[in-house]
């Protein structure tokens, strides 16, 4: 079984994180993705800096966090 995504939201890429930055918000599938990626002992050190990243967007007012 590999533990390098969840069924119902694959862990963030660049890709995903160019969006939300793109898009300016950070949706509720958005925070679960990133729920799912900390809650995974086999998070990698890149996929954190992915998370980083957009919670110093958050932090920053960046991004909007959407209900």
């Amino acid at each position: 079984m590999s533990t390098t995504q969840t069924q119902d939201f694959p862990f963030l890429t660049q890709n995903t994180v160019d969006e939300i930055f793109s898009l300016g918000e950070l949706t509720r599938a958005d925070r679960e993705r990133i729920k799912a990626m900390l809650l995974n002992p086999a998070i990698k050190d890149n996929e954190l800096k992915l998370i980083e990243k957009v919670m110093k967007g958050v932090v920053n007012g960046i991004l909007d966090v959407l209900d």
